[in-house]
């Protein structure tokens, strides 16, 4: 015996809706698609520079302070403790060691490199500041 529930039928199961996987699938990249396109416009109509153009020039900004800054946080706070670290660590005393390190031959060939760049780029500041100041190529 079926009991008869309110609503109900015994075919209910084989009547069932069949989900529709390609439909949905429409639905949500349609979505998707609109959501893009709403990201996109707002980016769009954003203002993304400055009110007025500002020429930047110049070697760095601000984050080789910065290094200078934590590099003497770190010696400082250990300032007074070589005599201490030299005892304890005899031959592995890291002092030598740098001090080694810094006088290698790569390390004063990088030093040397370094230094060509850096006048590199004091030449650059100086031509991009001419440059800011209103002249314009060839500075002849």
């Amino acid at each position: 015996t079926m009991v008869k529930v309110y609503g109900s039928t015994a075919a209910s199961e084989e009547r069932a809706p069949k989900h529709n996987v390609a439909r949905q699938l429409a639905v949500v990249l349609a979505v998707c698609a609109l959501a893009l396109t709403v990201c996109v416009a707002l980016i769009s109509t954003s203002e993304l520079k400055a009110a007025r153009p500002v020429a930047m020039y110049g070697i760095g900004s601000g984050e080789e302070q910065d290094a200078d800054n934590s590099v003497a946080t770190t010696f400082e706070t250990f300032a007074g403790q070589d005599e201490y670290m030299e005892e304890e660590l005899a031959d592995e005393y890291y002092v030598d060691l740098f001090a080694e390190i810094a006088d290698s031959e790569p390390i004063t060939e990088a030093i040397d490199e370094v230094k060509v760049a850096v006048d590199e780029a004091k030449n650059e500041h100086e031509i991009l500041e001419t440059f800011a100041n209103g002249a314009d190529a060839p500075l002849e």
